[in-house]
């Protein structure tokens, strides 16, 4: 299995922050929680604060040998900019 934490902006599926990919899973995120992103938000605020978490599990196509497996279990997290 694959896991994909994918956090988007206010505007959620029109901008894409960052996507991380992992063998293992993301430790959960909730409503409320802010998240540090110093070190890979390009501009904006440095701090996330969590809007809604969705789930999703999705068969990649069958193309050859993939040790990850399968199935993708991908988090979208939407988020807004938090003003210290």
């Amino acid at each position: 299995m694959e896991y994909r934490l994918e956090i988007y902006g206010s505007n959620y599926r029109d901008s894409r922050i960052k996507v991380f990919t992992s063998t293992a899973p993301f430790p959960p995120l909730q409503v409320g929680d802010v998240v540090d992103a110093s070190t890979w938000l390009d501009s904006g605020s440095k701090w996330l604060r969590v809007l809604s978490v969705e789930h999703a599990i999705v068969e990649k196509p069958p193309l050859g040998i993939d040790p990850s497996g399968r199935i993708i279990n991908r988090t979208l997290i939407q988020t807004e900019s938090v003003t210290a």
